[in-house]
């Protein structure tokens, strides 16, 4: 795919993963969605630094959790753009506990959240593609399903799940929509944890011996959107962490 005037929706798109996959798709000349929830501030620097490079952006707010707002997030998009062309489902939550200690209201948060919205959009995504257009879906998993643990049971529970979903959305939405993942390990500290040495835990846990960044996972996200033989896919960046 040419990236220069397609239209994408990248949801959570204003921080962390989110920001260097709309960064790097406004640099190849693509025109945003911007979708947030509470990072308002964020996602207007990523808006002005996008609308600097020449394309178009749009900022829209949605609470993932609400499938009502998932619905309103899709129209609004799609009122302002005609149609998108590509869907980056990005944004999550990431709970602590073990499955004994998950609440059941826990379970709904992260259910909604991390599985859900991007179920749920997806299909609103296909739907509204234009007859013989050509569509991809990009959802970020996590690295750290393939190997099993107990801790952030819910999340875990999601991450396998989205896999899953990729592959069957793959095949269902073939051959105009290619639906694949990104699997990341450690690419930033996680929120609350921005003190953590990394580099000891790299030294300790990862083959090659560092972190990878945001920017690696949007130059994964480019070379994915620019293959037209790559569907069904799961791509695991972790360092050899998880392997």
């Amino acid at each position: 795919m040419d990236l220069k005037g397609k239209k994408a929706l990248i949801t959570g798109s204003g921080i962390r993963l989110g920001r260097a996959i709309a960064l790097a798709l406004a640099a190849e000349g693509c025109n945003l969605a911007l979708h947030y929830h509470h990072s308002a501030e964020e996602v207007k620097e990523v808006q002005t630094a996008a609308l600097n490079m020449g394309v178009q952006a749009a900022i829209f707010q949605a609470d993932l959790s609400n499938p009502e707002q998932l619905q309103q997030l899709m129209q609004a998009v799609t009122t302002a753009f005609g149609h998108i062309d590509i869907l980056i489902n990005n944004a999550g939550v990431y709970l602590k506990g073990k499955g004994m200690e998950t609440t059941p209201e826990i379970l709904e948060q992260v259910f909604r959240i991390n599985l859900f919205a991007p179920l749920l959009l997806t299909r609103a995504f296909a739907q509204q593609l234009p007859e013989g257009f050509e569509g991809k879906v990009i959802n970020i998993s996590d690295a750290k399903v393939f190997r099993h643990q107990p801790d952030h049971f819910a999340y875990r529970l999601t991450k396998s799940n989205i896999n899953e979903m990729t592959a069957l959305f793959a095949l269902e939405l073939a051959p105009n929509i290619t639906v694949n993942a990104i699997a990341p390990g450690v690419m930033l500290p996680l929120a609350g944890h921005e003190d953590a040495d990394l580099q000891d835990l790299a030294e300790k846990r990862i083959p090659l011996k560092r972190i990878g960044s945001p920017e690696i996972i949007a130059e994964n996200v480019l070379h994915i959107l620019h293959q037209d033989f790559m569907t069904g896919t799961v791509i695991r960046i972790d360092g050899g962490e998880w392997a």
